[in-house]
């Protein structure tokens, strides 16, 4: 797994300063509807260290995003950029989001700058312009998908990660097999998601078993 826990390389000062200011540009032009969040990678646990704008209320301190977490993870410093996703916050608005990764000149990827655009009431009068025949509401972006969430706390962005784990494989985890159970913790962790504090515990409240099963299970899972 990508080292990302722990992350040795900090964002270059330059690229940092650099983001802020292209970050006060962005919302300048797109106001109040526009929040622009700079992660920086050494540590994952508290990555917002720069935030224009308030969309998401999200605050400097504030860890990695589930979405970020799991790429990151997947794919290291091969990570793709994600343009234009919908999201949808806690309170029920409607974000058109892009998350660009920052490199330094080895290709190492040592942030983020995450752009959240509310169109909220766009998609409350195209719905309403459609209904009267004008257009059609069809359009979208990832209709379905789990919606990122802004945690308060790196806590909350791992137990974030299981949960959308446990609904992709729609089935209650009382209805799954002892195999199905040992396949969502081999995803797991090879998503580095057993490396963060509280995981074993939380996996075993969402699976209802004990910390010890859940712990039999990953040594199965990484001697094979």
């Amino acid at each position: 797994m990508p080292a990302i826990l722990g992350y040795e390389r900090g964002m270059q000062t330059k690229n940092l300063e650099f983001l802020k200011r292209l970050a006060r540009g962005i919302v300048g032009v797109f106001g109040q509807r526009c929040e622009v969040v700079i992660h920086d990678f050494r540590d994952v646990t508290q990555s917002v260290v720069h935030i224009e704008g308030d969309v998401t209320h999200c605050d400097v301190g504030a860890p990695i995003t589930d979405l970020v977490f799991k790429l990151v993870s997947e794919f290291g410093d091969d990570t793709p950029d994600r343009i234009a996703y919908k999201n949808t916050t806690d309170d029920g608005r409607v974000l058109k989001c892009s998350t660009i990764f920052v490199r330094d000149d080895d290709g190492h990827i040592e942030g983020c700058i995450c752009i959240n655009f509310d169109v909220t009431d766009f998609t409350f009068m195209a719905t309403a312009f459609a209904e009267f025949g004008f257009i059609d509401a069809g359009a979208g972006g990832e209709n379905g998908a789990p919606p990122e969430r802004c945690a308060r706390s790196f806590t909350e962005t791992m137990e974030s990660v299981i949960d959308k784990a446990v609904a992709r494989t729609g089935k209650l985890p009382a209805m799954m097999s002892r195999d199905e159970k040992k396949q969502l913790i081999q995803k797991l962790e090879k998503g580095g998601v057993f490396e963060i504090r509280g995981a074993v515990n939380y996996m075993a409240k969402v699976l209802g078993l004990s910390k010890y099963t859940i712990y039999n299970y990953l040594k199965e899972v990484r001697e094979s």
